[in-house]
């Protein structure tokens, strides 16, 4: 069991021994509502941890087809620069030769631009890592605010426990209720809450 799972813990049972006959507005309520924020709690965190790794893969991903592409370039660049140093050769017999290695030349050239796995194509796939990057650093983000709204509502739904405040309990269930909001944005719509 984690320190923060052990912590919430104590929260909860320090919140039903809090009230335990029935007077006030009962400890029991207070005791379910920060299980049920200790739950949502450790799902936003586990969904952040998920997002946090997506990061990290798509970062390496996006500077390694980067530097895949810088390679094509410079490959396709002295393709073409070697095709015209082969172009000025004097006319005859090595002309021949020539010709036909500038016209491989200037078909490497072409395939390193625009081919299957070209700078066009390598381009597009680094692209779309970075879209994927920067969508998990928003859910990273809209995962941590979700945590911390959740923790505050469970200090505040222990808070209402132990001095028998009723409206601290629902300011403590408000604020879980959105940090629960925020993280079933973090899966749909991320950018709203990341702020």
């Amino acid at each position: 069991m984690s320190i923060k799972a052990l912590e919430h813990s104590e929260h909860a049972e320090h919140a039903h021994h809090a009230d335990p006959g029935g007077g006030g507005h009962g400890g029991s309520q207070a005791a379910l509502a920060v299980a049920i924020m200790a739950a949502a709690l450790a799902l936003c965190e586990q969904q952040a941890k998920h997002a946090e790794i997506r990061v990290e893969e798509a970062s390496i991903g996006a500077a390694d087809t980067w530097a895949q592409y810088q390679a094509k370039s410079i490959r396709a660049a002295l393709s073409r620069d070697l095709a015209d140093v082969v172009s000025t050769s004097p006319p005859g017999p090595a002309q021949t030769h020539a010709d036909a290695v500038m016209a491989r030349l200037r078909s490497d050239a072409d395939h390193y631009e625009h081919g299957e796995d070209g700078k066009e194509a390598i381009a597009k796939k680094a692209r779309h890592l970075e879209e994927v990057r920067d969508h998990s650093i928003e859910q990273t983000h809209t995962f941590d605010n979700a945590a911390a709204a959740l923790e505050l509502g469970i200090v505040l739904s222990t808070a209402s426990a132990v001095t028998s405040t009723r409206k601290l309990l629902i300011l403590a269930i408000v604020v879980g209720i959105a940090g629960a909001i925020m993280g079933v944005l973090g899966v749909i719509a991320p950018e709203v809450a990341a702020v």
